[in-house]
This record gives C-alpha cells, structure tokens and sequence, in this order.
C-alpha cells in the first residue's frame, strides 16, 4: 500500500503554505487525484501520495525561481501539445552535447520530430549513457519500451527501470512501481521518472 502525507505534514516538511499548495493545484502542477480525501478521528482530511508529492514540490521548488508557473504547468501538461524542436537547438540551449545529438541522429536516421518522448529519449542518451551508466545497446533495449508504451506510462505518472541480471539488461514500465516485485537477483541500473527527466531538459529549453 503506497504510504501517504497529510497536508499538513506535508505543508510543514516542504515549508510551503497553503495558498502555494493549491495554486500549484489549480494550474495542473500537482494533479488533482493526488488530493485523497480520507476520514480521521477529527473529521476529513487530505492526504497525498507521499513520495510522488514530496518528489513532485522538491521539482518545482528548485524552479520556480527562474521559470514562470505557466512554463512550469506546461512542463507538467499531458495533452498532446505540438511543439517540436530542433537539435541544434537543444545545443544552443546547452541542453544537450555534440555526442548526445550524434547518438540519437545515428538511431533515429536523422529524421525524427522531437516532442516530449523524443526529449525523455534525449536526456537519458545525455544524463545516462553519456556519463557511461548504461551501454549504448542498454539503450536500444529501452528505447522500444519507450516507443511503445509512452503515453500510458507518462499519463499515469510512471516510471522505467533498467536492471540487469548476469550481465543481461531487463527493461520495466511501471504506472504504479510500488505494487510491483523485483526479482532479488536483478539489479537496478537505473530508474527513470518520465515527468521528471523531462521537466529537466524542458527547464533548459525555456
């Protein structure tokens, strides 16, 4: 069972108020199925998914500095909204190096449109396999998941693991990864939050 927060736990370790909580709410930042309301001994309260939500104000905290609400909201916003990009944009922006956008022309033949699940490709080639955390055929085995169940995994706010187990990668999708079990034997690589790698390349891009 996935462990909650109350909002007011939650208002008191983030030293966010109340009016924050819900402007954020109210612009799509945190989503609305996040606020559960639940009966306790004092009445109703709110209680939120505790590592999503703490996961979630960490993120926007560290932005909100420097990006305005609506370019944070649009980070976060899973319509399908056309925007394509560029990659000698992505490196005037210092998003992204030479290698990362040879690696990626190299697999996509030079000739793919870069959305939000091109970008999610983009940052793991440039935070992952750049910094040599994963192998390159490590990220062929995950990019048909990525190609594949994107939106789903995405829309419900998931995750993908790469493990390995003697020495042979696995790739996982999870929308809910807590009601998962991992084999004990396998080895988590690396685990990659769709929302979050790609509000990380956005934030550059702004």
């Amino acid at each position: 069972m996935e462990d909650l927060i109350s909002k007011k736990d939650l208002l008191e370790q983030t030293n966010i108020s109340y009016g924050q909580l819900y402007r954020w709410k109210r612009k799509n930042i945190i989503p609305e199925d996040w606020f559960i309301k639940k009966s306790t001994f004092t009445g109703q309260e709110t209680f939120f998914p505790k590592e999503k939500i703490l996961e979630r104000i960490d993120l926007i905290l560290s932005m909100k500095d420097d990006v305005s609400l609506d370019d944070i909201a649009n980070m976060f916003e899973k319509k399908e909204v056309k925007r394509e990009f560029s990659m000698d944009f992505l490196i005037e922006k210092k998003a992204i190096g030479i290698y990362t956008k040879d690696i990626f022309l190299n697999i996509y033949n030079n000739d793919k449109e870069i959305g939000k699940k091109e970008l999610l490709i983009i940052n793991i080639i440039e935070k992952f396999l750049v910094n040599s955390l994963i192998t390159l055929d490590e990220l062929k085995t995950m990019i048909p998941m990525i190609e594949e169940n994107f939106k789903e995994i995405f829309n419900d706010n998931g995750k993908i693991y790469l493990f390995r187990k003697l020495g042979v990668p696995f790739v996982i999708g999870c929308k809910d990864y807590k009601q998962v079990v991992f084999d004990k034997n396998m080895v988590k690589i690396i685990e990659v939050d769709l929302i979050k790698e790609i509000s990380e390349i956005s934030r550059k891009l702004i």
